[in-house]
Formats: structure tokens, sequence, C-alpha cells
């Protein structure tokens, strides 16, 4: 990803800050703020129902849930048009330019599959704070609050955990024209066997994921978070097609073209 960074830029850059856009309205930043005002003992059980649905629920996007729809769909565009581009490059030892025609090829199943983790990620944290509401007979909003987010943190490390999983299907279902139902099967069985990847994957993500947004928290009153936000997604949307892809090809085998020209080391 680092040798050829600059032929990924160009198309996950755009991507990255529509995302980073629409990341800086519905300000996802607030989880870390939730934790902020557990210190300073903020929430009261008057109060903690709405400031969790607020900011933990699709309540979050507001308004602006359009622009985080277009963002969404720009990104999964970009990950097609890297998808075809490794795979040329891995190959070929060349790297096409902009291969739309391809990228749209794969780009319905690939919009369903991000659909379908967006889903499950927001039905989790529904989950997540319906339970907090159950648990109101406890009485005390702190240890609501608290349990709340201990809940969603390992609601995130199990969705690494899937994603993990699944890394390889969009490899099989582009470079070996797998159905993609047979892709996922044989991915989840490949990436089985690899414990360190996916158990560090699952317990890294979560990590990550709240120190960005803890960053994000501590900029945010400098008008710094969108920067935040652009650095996170454009790494993320580079890094997973190429790891996805080197992963495929240390379980497949196959020649790879790109040596000569390292891109993965």
């Amino acid at each position: 990803m680092l040798r050829n960074f600059w032929k990924l830029i160009y198309v996950t850059l755009p991507a990255a800050l529509v995302m980073a856009f629409a990341a800086f309205l519905y300000k996802p930043s607030a989880e870390a703020g939730l934790i902020v005002g557990l210190f300073r003992n903020e929430f009261t059980m008057s109060n903690y129902q709405s400031r969790l649905l607020n900011t933990l629920t699709v309540l979050r996007y507001g308004k602006y849930w359009w622009v985080f729809a277009i963002g969404l769909t720009v990104l999964v565009l970009a990950e097609c048009v890297a998808v075809v581009k490794i795979d040329r490059h891995m190959r070929t030892g060349q790297m096409p330019a902009l291969p739309m025609k391809r990228a749209f090829g794969i780009f319905p199943i690939m919009l369903c599959y991000a659909l379908c983790c967006f889903v499950a990620s927001e039905l989790g944290s529904l989950v997540a704070v319906g339970l907090s509401v159950l648990m109101k007979f406890v009485g005390n909003a702190t240890a609501i609050v608290s349990l709340t987010l201990v809940l969603l943190l390992a609601l995130k490390a199990v969705g690494a955990y899937v994603f993990c999983l699944l890394l390889i299907s969009f490899p099989l279902k582009y470079s070996e024209n797998y159905r993609f139902n047979r892709a996922m099967s044989y991915s989840a069985r490949m990436m089985f066997r690899k414990k360190r990847v996916l158990w560090g994957t699952a317990l890294l993500y979560p990590l990550l994921r709240l120190a960005v947004l803890a960053l994000a928290y501590l900029l945010e009153s400098f008008k710094l978070d969108v920067l935040v936000y652009a650095v996170a997604f454009v790494f993320v949307a580079s890094y997973v097609p190429c790891f996805s892809y080197k992963q495929y090809y240390d379980d497949v085998g196959g020649e790879r073209r790109d040596i000569g020209q390292i891109m993965f080391g």
C-alpha cells in the first residue's frame, strides 16, 4: 500500500473526504463524549436514555442522513475501483488508472454487502441501547451507561471478527468469479485458521476506533476533527483492499506478477 500509495490515494481520497464531511456533520466523536460524561457524573435517570439514543442509534444522523448515504455509496465505488486496480497489479504488474467499467460490475454486490454491514452495526447499537432501557431497575445511570458502552465495545469486536472472516470474499468473487455466497463461505473457512489475524482485528479495531473518536472529540472545538476523520477513512479505504488481496494470494497461491515492483512488502 505504501509503495503504491499515490496510485491509490486519488481513488480513496475523494470518498474519504465525503465520509469525513458526513462525520463532521453527525459527530461520531460524541461517543467519546459519553465517556467524558461518565467521569463528570453528567448522567441521571431522566437524561441517560435520550443521550444514548441520540448518540448511538440512527437518530444521530439527523437531517444530514443523506450526506452519509452519498458518502457510503462513493466509498463503496472507490473500494470497487481499488479491488480492480489491485487485482490487475498483482496479476500483470500493471495498475490501470480508473477501470470504472469493471468496477461497476462488482458495485451492486459490494453496495449490498456494505448496507448489510451497516444495518447489522446499527441493530447492534440499538440492542445495546434497548438493554440500557431494560436495566433501568438498577437505579444508577452511571452504571447503566458504563455497561452499555462495554456491551457496545464487545459488539464492535464481534463485528470486526466477522468482517475479518469474510475479508477475502471480494478477491474470490472478482478474481475467481465465485458466486458471492460461496466466496464468503470459502473466505470464512480459510480465514478461520488465522487466529492471530482474527483476534488481532477483533481486539484492535474497537480500541483504534475509540482512539480516533477520542482524538476527534479533543480537536472538535478547533474544527480539526474533520481532518482526523479524513485521515482515518483514507487509511482504512486504502489498507483494507490491499490487505485482503495479500491474504488472498497467501492462501490461494498463484503467481504474482507485481514482485518486481513489490506493492505489499
